[in-house]
This record gives C-alpha cells, sequence and structure tokens, in this order.
C-alpha cells in the first residue's frame, strides 16, 4: 500500500471509508503499542502476584527451587495494597466532592446554580447509568497502568420484546384494528394497520399474527417496553480496548484512534434495527467471525504460559470481535473538519460476491469537534501519551524485596522446627517424623544441622521498605509531603472526571430530553429556562481536600468558620454556603435531601410571617418564629407601612401590642446575634423592641 493513499484516505473524507486503509492502521497501531501492553502486562501481574512457575501451596517446586524443593514462595500483596487505597481515597473523594458548573461566557448565576444541581442529580441519581463502578474502575487503571480513557457518548434506544397479546388488548392499543378484526375485513389492510402499530413487524410475521388472532384470539408481537435515553459512561481498558497512534502527544489531535469491543450474535443483530447497521455484514460477522480469545495466551511471556491456576484467558466462542474506527477528517473543498466514526472488522474488507461492504457504518458524530473520550496520564514527565509510569512499576522493586525477606524469614522458621540431620555416610536413617521408630547405633551417630540465628534485621528492613513505598506515593502519614501528593493525585482525577461530566451534560444538552431538566430543576415554565444551547459552555469544577477526610480536620475547619462570622459585622459572610459545606462534610447526598435552597427557604420564611402577620391582625397572637429573624423584620417593616395598618394600629391598642410584641420577640434575636459576635452581654427582653406607633 503505497504511503501517498494511506495518507490520503486518513486525511479527507468521502463518500465511503477506505476500509483496508483503516485496518492497516489499526494493526499498525496494535503492533507498534506492544511494548506499552508489555508495561500493562507486567503491572498486572505485579499487582496479582504472578510469576513463572507459582503454585498453589506458595512452596517453590522444580528443578529450579532455591534454596530447596518446597521452600517458600509467598505473596506479597504491596502494590494491591497502595493500588486500592489510592483507588478508594479517589472515590471517597468523588463521593465527597463539591460539584459547580461556571458559565464560561456568561455571569448567570442562577443558571449555573440550576445546572450545578442538574450535574449533582446526573451522577447520584443513576441517570448516568453504573457512573461510580465506571470511574472506580478508571481510578484503578489509572494507577496500574499509567493511563484513564472514559468514552462519553449518548444511548438512545428503543428495545422491543416478544408478548403475547389477546384481542382485548388489541381494543385497547388499536380499536380500529379489533373493529376491522371482528368484522372481517380485508387481510391486506389489516397487515399494514398491524404493521403501523406493531413498529417493525414484517409482512410474513404480520399475517401469521392476523390468523392467530382469528383462530386463537391471542397472537406474539413485539412491543415497546424499554426505552433508553440516557448517557452513557464507559472507561475502556488503555492496553487494547481504546488505542490512539504510539506518537501522539495529545489525544484530541490525533487523525485517528480505534475502540475495540465485543458484542453477542443477539446484540449484532440489534444493531441492525437500533443502530442501523448494514444487515449483510452483520450477518457475514455471526457466520465467519464468531469466537474470539481474550486476554490471549499467545500475547503472555512463559510465566503466563505455565500458570494453569491463574489463567483468565478464555474463548469466548459466542463473542465477535468489533473496531470502533474514528477519525478526523477534513472536507477537500472547504477545509471543514469532522468527527467520523466507522464499525469494521479487523479481518474482513468486504465480500465482493454478495456485494457486502467492509463496514457496518459510516457516519459523521454530527455536533462533536473532539473524539468522544477523556484521557488523563497518571504522571506527565514526558509529552507522549505512551510514556508513563504505573504505580507497580514504582513499586515493584520494593514489593520483591520485601518478598525476599519474608520468604527468608518463613525458610528460617522451617528450618527451627525441622532443621537437617546429620548422620555418617553412608547410614541416614530410613525415615524421619514426628513419633517415627529410628535405629539407635551410638551416641553422636545422629543430630541436628545448627539452626541459622534470628536475624532481627530482616523486620527492619521490611518495615523500612513498606515506609519507602508509602512516602513513594503519598500513602506515609509522617512524611509532610505525603498529603501533598495524595492531594495532587485526588485533583487529576477529579480533573478527569470533571471533564466527563462536561461531556455528558454536553450531550445531554444536544439529545436529552427537555422535561428531564424541567423535573429536575423544578422549573415550572420551560419558556423561562431550558436545558440550554448545546454551544454553551462551562468550567466543571469538582473540589475536595484530601484532609476532609479526617472527620476532626472538618470540625477544625467550620468551627475556624464560626469563629471568623463573629467579626462578620458587614454581613460579608455568606452564612447559607456555610450551612451548605457543613452539612456537605457530614454527608453530601444527606445534605442536597435535608437542605433546600437558599431561596426557597426565604420564601418560606416570607409566607410564614405573613400568615403570622393576618392572624395578629384576626386577633390571634402570635410568637416569633426561631431563626430567620432578619426576614421577618423585613416583612413587618413592608407590613406597618400599608395606610391601613397605620391606622389601627393608631386606633386600636390590643393590635398594637400583639404588633409590638411579635416585633420585639425577632428585635431580641437579632440582638442577640449581634451580641455573640461582638462578644457582649445580650440585653433583657423588656428592654427592646418596643413598637412606636408614631413610627407606624
Amino acid at each position: 500500500m503505497q504511503n501517498s493513499n494511506i495518507s490520503k484516505a486518513l486525511t479527507y473524507v468521502g463518500t465511503e471509508p477506505d476500509i483496508s486503509t483503516l485496518r492497516y492502521a489499526y494493526e499498525e497501531t496494535i503492533t507498534e503499542l506492544e511494548s506499552y501492553f508489555d508495561l500493562c502486562r507486567t503491572s498486572y501481574d505485579d499487582r496479582r502476584n504472578w510469576w513463572p512457575g507459582k503454585s498453589r501451596d506458595h512452596r517453590k517446586h522444580g528443578s529450579d527451587a532455591f534454596p530447596w524443593e518446597g521452600a517458600s514462595d509467598t505473596e506479597c500483596h504491596l502494590i494491591d495494597e497502595r493500588i486500592t487505597k489510592l483507588a478508594s481515597l479517589f472515590i471517597s473523594a468523588l463521593k465527597r466532592a463539591n460539584v459547580r458548573a461556571f458559565p464560561v461566557e456568561s455571569g448567570d448565576i442562577v443558571r449555573s446554580k440550576l445546572v450545578s444541581g442538574f450535574l449533582k442529580w446526573m451522577i447520584r441519581s443513576g441517570y448516568i447509568p453504573r457512573f461510580y463502578r465506571e470511574m472506580e474502575l478508571g481510578a484503578n487503571y489509572m494507577l496500574e497502568r499509567g493511563l484513564l480513557v472514559t468514552y462519553v457518548g449518548w444511548h438512545m434506544e428503543d428495545r422491543s420484546f416478544e408478548q403475547e397479546i389477546d384481542l382485548q388488548q388489541i381494543a385497547q392499543m388499536s380499536p380500529e384494528i379489533f373493529q376491522a378484526i371482528q368484522q372481517g375485513e380485508n387481510d391486506e389492510e389489516l397487515v399494514l394497520l398491524l404493521q403501523q402499530v406493531f413498529d417493525g413487524v414484517t409482512e410474513k410475521r404480520a399475517k401469521t399474527a392476523l390468523k392467530d388472532l382469528r383462530n386463537k384470539g391471542m397472537a406474539k408481537l413485539p412491543v415497546v417496553r424499554r426505552q433508553i435515553n440516557c448517557p452513557e459512561v464507559k472507561t475502556l481498558a488503555p492496553d487494547g480496548d481504546f488505542v490512539f497512534p504510539p506518537y501522539v502527544t495529545d489525544p484530541q489531535r490525533a487523525p485517528y484512534c480505534f475502540w475495540k469491543t465485543y458484542y453477542t450474535p443477539q446484540e449484532l443483530e440489534l444493531k441492525v434495527t437500533t443502530d442501523g447497521w448494514n444487515q449483510d455484514f452483520v450477518d457475514i460477522m455471526i457466520e465467519r467471525y464468531r469466537g474470539v480469545n481474550i486476554d490471549s495466551l499467545e500475547r503472555y511471556e512463559e510465566g503466563r504460559r505455565s500458570m494453569s491456576l491463574t489463567d483468565t484467558a478464555y474463548e469466548a466462542d459466542e463473542l465477535i470481535e468489533i473496531i470502533y474506527g474514528y477519525q478526523r477528517l477534513i472536507n477537500e473543498e472547504d477545509g471543514s473538519e469532522g468527527i467520523y466514526c466507522t464499525v469494521f472488522h479487523k479481518n474482513f474488507d468486504g465480500d465482493v460476491a454478495t456485494e457486502t461492504p467492509g463496514y457496518a457504518k459510516f457516519e459523521l458524530l454530527n455536533g462533536y469537534e473532539d473524539y468522544p473520550v477523556v484521557v488523563t496520564r497518571l504522571s506527565e514527565d514526558t509529552k507522549r501519551l505512551y510514556d508513563v509510569s504505573t504505580v507497580p512499576s514504582i513499586l515493584r522493586g520494593i514489593q520483591n524485596q520485601v518478598k525476599v525477606e519474608r520468604d527468608s524469614r518463613i525458610d528460617r522458621n522451617s528450618l527451627a522446627t525441622l532443621p537437617p540431620i546429620l548422620h555418617p555416610v553412608g547410614q541416614a536413617p530410613n525415615d524421619w517424623g514426628p513419633g517415627r521408630m529410628i535405629p539407635y547405633r551410638r551416641k553422636g551417630d545422629l543430630d541436628f544441622a545448627p539452626t541459622p540465628a534470628y536475624n532481627q534485621g530482616s523486620l527492619e528492613m521490611e518495615r523500612t521498605l513498606l515506609n519507602q513505598a508509602d512516602r513513594m506515593i503519598g500513602l506515609d502519614p509522617n512524611d509532610p509531603m505525603s498529603q501533598s501528593r495524595q492531594q495532587f493525585m485526588v485533583d487529576k482525577y477529579l480533573g478527569h472526571v470533571s471533564e466527563v461530566i462536561r461531556m455528558a451534560y454536553k450531550c445531554f444538552q444536544r439529545f436529552g430530553p427537555d422535561e428531564v431538566f424541567f423535573q429536575v430543576t423544578g422549573i415550572p415554565d420551560p419558556q423561562i429556562m431550558n436545558k440550554g444551547n448545546p454551544n454553551e459552555n462551562f468550567d466543571i469544577m469538582i473540589n475536595f481536600d484530601v484532609l476532609d477526610s479526617d472527620p476532626e480536620t472538618v470540625e477544625k475547619k467550620l468551627q475556624g468558620f464560626v469563629s471568623l462570622n463573629q467579626l462578620n459585622m458587614n454581613n460579608r459572610m455568606n452564612i447559607d454556603g456555610l450551612l451548605d459545606i457543613a452539612a456537605a462534610s457530614i454527608d453530601p447526598v444527606m445534605a442536597d435531601a435535608v437542605l433546600q435552597p437558599a431561596q426557597d427557604a426565604q420564601q418560606e420564611m416570607v409566607k410564614n410571617v405573613t400568615d403570622d402577620l393576618t392572624k395578629i391582625f384576626a386577633g390571634i397572637e402570635m410568637p416569633a418564629r426561631p431563626t430567620g429573624a432578619q426576614i421577618a423584620m423585613q416583612v413587618i417593616q413592608q407590613y406597618v407601612q400599608q395606610p391601613d395598618i397605620q391606622q389601627r394600629l393608631q386606633q386600636d391598642e390590643a393590635f398594637r401590642g400583639r404588633m409590638e410584641k411579635y416585633q420585639g420577640q425577632y428585635t431580641f434575636q437579632m440582638q442577640q446575634a449581634q451580641n455573640a459576635q461582638i462578644g457582649r452581654v445580650g440585653t433583657a427582653p423588656a428592654q427592646m423592641g418596643q413598637i412606636s406607633t408614631q413610627t407606624m
């Protein structure tokens, strides 16, 4: 294949994709990434304690066993323990983090709050299916394999399921069909009606169903039972599931990238109706390419091949491998860019005899300016995407040394329990063990070999190694830099998640139903606030302080803000914001359910005080509410300015007394709050809040 033809096919958009070139580009990418795949395989093995010759009894066997047959070969889970700790920290931070949206171009505070609330609902309600599970998988991939790749798209699908339907149900669904059947009208018209009501029913099946309805009063027909219309977020394995060319530094600048996945024959057949895949292509896939070997042993070194007990490779006879090829292509006429997706198989180039194309679908991803993936590296110490460090590669040497120390101590204990036996040459005992009979020769003929001295330094060495491992990845509580390392990694991970959420929201703006936004945000009138323009940009911030994992630290922070509020003479501190943070620190999910928006709380307080004033006007004495004194005083001041209220205050002494007492209680509340701020003792209620009829 000429380089010029390859370059053109991978640069400019045509009426159909060049499958041969795409297949070539995919195979080249996989081949050239082998060094990174090898790093991932090694990291995978190190985390799970897989090595050549590993046995079930954790003992060394065979000719290569050292220092003896049956010596200790124990597992050391140093790497796995630390990856699990960090992944747990990432997920805990995600669940407790504050999610906020900031408009990039406009300063619409109201809209940013609405969007922030909607984003929280998206990730916590399950509207994004399996969101936390996918993010947990991503945390593990990032730590173990150095890369985190997350696909973000929109899943829209109507699933129909076969159902037995009787005439009564037909009457409810379509009275016209029911009457036509009862009256015995023309079959051709009835078949067309059935095809209209039951979308996707073939003419042959409609005729069969009509016959069954007339003869049996019941027929099997497809009914739409499951409608999927939601964001789709998937974490993809960076070592094979989703790949970029090896030279890439910025994933979004890559000319192409590939997503490998697997489908069952049933799923492929559904793709024909749900996604518009070519039927002939699907038929050939099912006929010729069914069966894959996942995690094939051929890709592993001899160590993995020799390990039957931990071998994860398996034959999946019912799966079919499918490749999604994404390309950034240019229109030659006007130079406009587009993100195109081609669905193909790596071994199928089309079938001339049946005129089957080499792809299932070729389409422009309408509205997309970038590839539908978010990519984050664990370390940014080089520019190339795949030149990464992993936690296993950092800790591999330490884990191996800790294993050596543990094996040595176990072997020493084995020698102490059952030392080697010294005996004259040619006169070894026939048998040996507890309670066994040994023929007596003469004193000194048989003896135990000296037991190696206990090495106290081995335990000290292991502790040193464990502390070193913790320091290197930020888990040492005694290291002043550990907190900074933890915060750095948490910020990197949450930065990835924030971009995922931003893309998911943009997908919702393009494809999501308006009514979902209205229901979640509580906007009563769609004309006032809609889900927004897909071109509307938001910066999504997800913040979490790793120190907040410690309840005592959070409590000290909150106490500091409470103390600071004593200096809040000019009302600069947002008390509602402080309350939100305090509640979220206890439980973010419960906080969203318990705390109502500040605006709603203010409206409720205004309504309550207004109701109280109505009752006071009617002759009922009302006590002040325990909170909201400032809002209450504003309502009261507006109330007493009304001419009719002014007149009654002048004429009705009892009414004036009730008003004075009611307002006085709120005045006392405000004075008490002020006294708390300035550190003075409050004034007695009897001396506060007297209302002059002249001011009313």
